[in-house]
């Protein structure tokens, strides 16, 4: 009799099976779904989100093998090329997203994973090595494999004793790549891939999946494309002048009466509109005011007061009332809201692209890297700010003699934590605040070590919730209290760096 491998579905099933039934309460379990949730309590049902991602996860891997099989299954006809042409779709993707009724976007991501990860047969019929092995390692692991990015030596890491898995955030636990987070990588690293060996392609995709492992899907893009951009260095001035030509901006009257504004910028573009947009937002952010006094009582309409504070409306409201407002005050407007605010561009790159005008550069809130002749474009043209890595720098630990952080202090956390440094958070640096670790009043130094940015409703959550926050080699730690996570398990912020 032989033995089957174990289904990863069935075993994800499994443990939510487990996790839900462990969950129910003892004295009143409820009779039905929604009875039964609403008596659970809270470090019970967000442990259940968890382990039922878990299962989303074993079905989306499950799902990009059996595409990927699809996919190389020829017409039983033997004239219409594929299975999945035969069947009468265009591509996988399609197929995919016509089957399960989801996004095209959606469909497109499993089929080009299961590409990558499934392998092909050769001319005699061998199995030959997937396009991907890294990838297909990784979107496999158990839970726990990969513990490369918990903090060394913490006291308040969970222990292994409550609990077989190793636990991600809030306890829940996941492979260190998800399938979003795979098709981001395939993308790129294909993009590179005509002009780089095997052997290269390889070493890249273990590069891109340790930095990204564990990490916001926006986190593993960037990582993505900074990994292509090493593979392609001597390709990065043309791609340069490529998306500058392709740059365009349309403008057309939606049915609803709404304008659509429409631009695709090249990255040293882009970064001028978004510092900009951000700028302006972020000082108004800091102050009440008022765009005309005849309109001042509407809400959240060209005309409200931009409230002190943590704000209600959302970013994309906001950026887009400080679209019509640069204009406005361009135009000469009297009724202009304030004055246009200095924007600030922040670049980074090395000491060595610098002196030798080789290798590439990054932008802040930008994901796409430059290379060295759209650096020197921008220092021509702006006052920017350039985050030089591995040179001299200003000094940034003044000590407990201090309160407030610095200008250097803010620019030097805003390029260690990227922003707001809570995990996943996406607000830019002009959102957030400097805040002490531990207070200052409590004898906490004005230094670095001692600092992280953080959004306001971040900044709340930390005091009103209990949060700890540890600092372990440049890298902010955010543990939950007990009451969210019994195992306080670390969770990590800020900005991934990738490795020189």
């Amino acid at each position: 009799m032989t033995s089957t491998a174990p289904n990863p579905l069935a075993a994800a099933a499994a443990g939510f099976d487990a996790v839900w039934q462990g969950a129910l309460d003892a004295i009143r379990p409820g009779s039905g779904v929604a009875e039964q949730l609403e008596n659970m309590n809270d470090e019970a049902i967000l442990r259940l989100l968890d382990e039922l991602g878990a299962v989303q996860h074993a079905v989306e891997i499950l799902a990009a093998r059996v595409v990927g099989a699809i996919a190389l299954r020829p017409s039983p006809s033997g004239r219409d090329g594929t299975l999945v042409r035969a069947a009468g779709y265009a591509n996988p993707g399609v197929m995919v997203s016509e089957r399960w009724r989801v996004a095209r976007a959606r469909g497109a991501a499993i089929a080009e994973v299961g590409a990558a990860i499934t392998k092909p047969r050769g001319l005699l019929g061998e199995l030959e090595e997937c396009p991907f092995p890294a990838v297909a390692t990784a979107l496999e692991s158990a839970p726990g494999s990969d513990d490369a990015t918990e903090p060394a030596a913490d006291p308040h890491s969970a222990t292994a004793e409550d609990d077989p898995h190793d636990h991600g955030a809030l306890g829940s636990p996941r492979a260190p790549l998800s399938i979003d987070g795979a098709a981001v990588i395939v993308r790129e690293l294909r993009n590179a891939g005509r002009i780089c060996t095997r052997p290269e392609l390889d070493a890249a995709s273990v590069i891109a999946i340790e930095h990204a492992a564990h990490a916001p899907l926006q986190d593993v893009t960037r990582i993505a494309k900074l990994v292509r951009t090493r593979l392609d260095q001597d390709g990065r001035e043309p791609r340069d002048e490529l998306l500058r030509r392709a740059e365009r901006c349309t403008i057309h009257e939606l049915p609803t009466g709404m304008t659509l504004l429409r631009a695709e910028l090249a990255p040293e573009s882009a970064a001028f509109i978004r510092a900009g947009l951000d700028a302006l937002i972020g000082a108004t952010h800091r102050k009440p005011h008022f765009i005309h006094p005849d309109t001042a009582d509407q809400p959240d309409g060209s005309g409200h007061p931009m409230p002190d504070g943590p704000s209600l409306i959302p970013i994309d409201r906001r950026r887009a009332i400080a679209l019509t407002e640069t204009f406005r005050h361009l135009a000469g407007c009297s009724s202009a809201a304030t004055e246009l605010t200095p924007v600030t561009v922040i670049i980074r790159t090395d000491h060595d692209t610098l002196e030798t005008g080789l290798g590439t550069a990054t932008i802040d809130g930008i994901d796409e890297p430059i290379g060295a002749g759209a650096l020197r474009r921008l220092a021509a043209d702006a006052n920017l700010i350039p985050a030089v890595l591995r040179g001299p720098s200003q000094v940034l630990d003044l000590g407990t003699s201090t309160r407030l952080f610095s200008r250097a202090q803010k620019l030097a956390l805003a390029e260690r934590d990227g922003g707001c440094a809570w995990t996943g958070c996406t607000h830019p640096p002009s959102f957030t605040e400097a805040h002490h670790i531990r207070w200052w009043s409590q004898g906490g130094p004005t230094n670095l070590n001692n600092g992280v940015l953080l959004c306001p409703f971040h900044h709340h959550r930390i005091h009103d919730d209990h949060w700890t926050i540890t600092i372990q080699n440049g890298v902010p730690w955010f543990i939950p209290p007990s009451h969210i996570d019994r195992h306080q398990t670390p969770i990590r912020g800020g900005r991934i760096h990738l490795a020189a």
